[in-house]
């Protein structure tokens, strides 16, 4: 009988089959959930004297033979429970069943199987031979020397002690050594009398004069020997006690089970590591097997799975598809197809599912993989929006665009291209792009450009094209390579009309150069204008008597004297707007006119300046500030007087210092002075600037103007706002 929720894979079949017995797979509850062929071919020699069993429990069944009055039955339950419990890792009885052909013994033995179901393997060996073997030896000398000679299960008689009385060939065979060499070795040249194994043998056959079950003896290659043994203790017809150890090698048996455990175990092994999900359906679509991949994506290795339709996991839309997929395969051998999976969340992934049928035991099957292309699917979704995306881009672009192929023919253009030059689509698809819009003579360096971007090179080159007409435009060229696979299979090339914009440039040139030449012709007209007010300063201070008035007129000839000098400086260098204050510094210094009215016979000026440059509206209210401080020193009387003036520039903030003894420190007091004519001007032209002024007295006298470098707001700021902008 086999059972729909059998879990032995196909691939053990042939093993299970293969052992000794029938045997069958139970569960927790003792249902039968497998069984071998020889289980329903061994006559009824596992069911209790003859009985048949009503349902698939084997655990009622037994629970029906012991209220019958069979202890053996009340064993065998203790023994399933403890095995299937794993409080036990095994058990083994031999039992007498009576059968109208005569009385047999059989050999019951429970394993555990299969940790994930927690089952048990019921093994039912018929051991009557054994016995058979035993009951001939007592009862005819004749009949026991033949089986003890030709036997094909070694046998040994011993003592209790360890002597051995006889061996027969098939233990030599088994155990390698000659009868000679195990008797004269006794039990200790073949088993570990210290071993806990042989200790609890010893016992149990002290306990029941019988032992059946497992012992290990020792090869003369010291290998160690799996035997299935059944071992009685007896009295012999002197009264002495006797052992006849009755076995059979299983070495082979056993390493079955080892490459029948291990082949489970690679098997699992290299279903669980297939990339993708793997499964095993039967005929009516169940799912039969799968690897932990399957199990994780459906909701982890819990989600019982084994005996469900697979079309469950699949969208209804699906799965009419799918199951003329699976008839394909059964039909024809494989077959795939592309169908979403529902996962755990109950969100769907595309999977391309290939299935392949086999039979095995005359039942068809079929195996499936199956590969997540739910990224590939996205990233081609993506990949045409994004050429969609591009296309529109190419055909609404409002620069002339052009995609060539490796022969520099045209393969695609916008309507802007068509517009600009004034060739139709038609008769531009499939040309030589320089042969249509290059101009004669200038076709090898557009070739050259051609070459180089095929190359895989991005190129802005700016060039004179021509339209259908032959009108001149100037026109950027902007290339950009095409790669696919590492290569370059074409070239897009985006062509920018520069025509109206080169006229403009040319128009704001020759506008720029104007209002330059009217600005610094504005600055010379200026500067003389000063100059003239200057010399008539000078006629009337040479008219005049009174010194006071003399010193007065003297300041304000100063001041315009500083004044022209910035429009001369300006009027001298090509930049209108800003001035080189270093270079003020040195004309004024040289030229200073406090000097010419001073009492001073002699003044010496050093200067020490770094490059500083200042605007227009900076530089007049600098210039104006510096003139008060000359005349301010120059207003006392001294002699052989020496100046040191200084002018640097560090982050933006401007220093100008002078140090002299002849400096009047209590005169350039802001404080003290406020009501000085030359200390208000300062203050104001400070102000404009945003400027400070500091006296120092020390071993030298010094004054220091400090003030940030600003691009001040004006008529002559390098700084226009966007009202200023549009207004232009």
């Amino acid at each position: 009988m086999k059972n729909k929720k059998e879990s032995s894979t196909l691939d053990e079949m042939p093993m299970f089959n293969a052992l000794p017995g029938a045997a069958a797979v139970v569960n927790q509850d003792g249902e039968i959930i497998s069984t071998n062929s020889k289980w329903s071919t061994e006559g009824d020699t596992f069911y209790w004297y003859g009985k048949k069993m009503n349902g698939s429990s084997y655990f009622s069944h037994c629970e029906k033979v012991v209220k019958e009055g069979n202890d053996y039955a009340l064993k065998i339950i203790f023994g399933l429970r403890s095995v299937l419990d794993r409080e036990k890792p095994n058990f083994e009885i031999t039992m007498p069943v009576r059968e109208e052909s005569g009385q047999l013994w059989l050999k019951v033995s429970i394993t555990p199987y299969d940790d994930k179901i927690r089952g048990a393997l019921l093994l039912f060996e018929n051991v009557s031979k054994n016995m058979t073997a035993f009951q001939a030896l007592r009862e005819s000398e004749e009949i026991y020397g033949q089986h003890f000679k030709h036997s094909l299960t070694g046998i040994i008689l011993a003592t209790p002690e360890g002597r051995i009385i006889d061996v027969n060939p098939a233990a030599c065979n088994i155990l390698g050594y000659s009868r000679q060499e195990i008797l004269e070795g006794g039990r200790s040249l073949i088993a570990d009398q210290n071993s806990d194994q042989n200790r609890e043998i010893y016992r149990i056959r002290e306990e029941k004069s019988i032992y059946e079950g497992d012992k290990e003896y020792i090869h003369k290659n010291r290998s160690k020997v799996s035997v299935e043994i059944s071992s009685v203790l007896y009295r012999n017809e002197n009264g002495d006690l006797r052992i006849i150890n009755t076995f059979r090698d299983k070495t082979n048996e056993k390493q079955t089970l080892q490459n029948l455990e291990e082949e489970r175990r690679f098997t699992k092994t290299a279903i669980n590591s297939i990339p993708g999900i793997f499964f095993v359906l039967n005929g009516e679509m169940k799912l039969i097997r799968w690897n932990s991949t399957f199990a994780e994506t459906l909701g982890g290795e819990n989600v019982e799975l084994s005996g469900r339709n697979v079309l469950q996991y699949f969208p209804k839309k699906d799965q009419a598809r799918l199951t003329d997929a699976v008839n394909d395969a059964f039909e024809n051998g494989t077959a795939h197809i592309i169908t979403e999976l529902i996962t755990k969340n109950n969100s769907a992934r595309h999977y391309h599912l290939i299935a392949n049928s086999f039979t095995s035991n005359g039942t068809n099957f079929l195996v499936g993989t199956g590969t997540d292309i739910s990224d590939l699917i996205e990233s081609e979704k993506e990949k045409d929006k994004n050429y969609e995306l591009i296309s529109q881009l190419f055909e609404s672009s409002p620069l002339g665009m052009v995609m060539l192929n490796r022969e520099n023919r045209v393969m695609k253009v916008n309507d802007s291209f068509t517009d600009l030059f004034g060739y139709s689509k038609l008769e531009t698809i499939g040309e030589n792009v320089s042969e249509l819009i290059t101009p004669p003579g200038d076709s090898a360096e557009y070739d050259q450009i051609c070459e180089r971007v095929l190359s895989g090179e991005s190129i802005k080159e700016e060039a004179i094209k021509c339209s259908k007409d032959g009108t001149p435009l100037n026109i950027i060229i902007n290339t950009v390579p095409i790669w696919q696979d590492n290569e370059v299979v074409g070239a897009y090339v985006i062509y920018i009309d520069l025509t109206e914009q080169k006229q403009l440039e040319s128009r704001i040139q020759q506008s720029l150069n104007e209002k330059e030449v009217l600005l610094q012709e504005v600055h010379h007209r200026v500067k003389n204008n000063l100059a003239v007010i200057a010399g008539l300063l000078d006629l009337q201070i040479m008219e005049e008597d009174d010194t006071v008035i003399e010193g007065k007129l003297n300041e304000v000839r100063s001041r315009i004297f500083a004044i022209a000098k910035i429009h001369e400086t300006l009027y001298e260098k090509e930049d209108v707007v800003k001035i080189r204050l270093d270079h003020y510094l040195h004309t004024v210094m040289d030229a200073l006119p406090q000097k010419g009215v001073s009492q001073l016979e002699k003044v010496e000026i050093n200067l020490d300046t770094s490059p500083v440059t200042l605007n227009l509206n900076q530089a007049v209210p600098c210039g104006l500030a510096i003139n008060e401080l000359m005349n301010i020193i120059f207003s006392g009387d001294h002699s052989n007087a020496r100046l040191k003036v200084g002018l640097r520039e560090l982050d933006d903030e401007v220093e100008f210092s002078i140090e002299s003894d002849l400096l009047n420190l209590d005169k350039l007091d802001l404080e003290k002075n406020s009501k000085s004519f030359h200390i208000m001007l300062i203050e104001i032209f400070l102000s404009q600037i945003h400027g400070t002024l500091e006296v120092k007295n020390g071993k030298s006298k010094r004054v220091f103007m400090r003030f940030k470098k600003l691009n001040i707001r004006g008529s002559s700021s390098s700084i226009l706002n966007e009202k200023e902008l549009i207004g232009n």
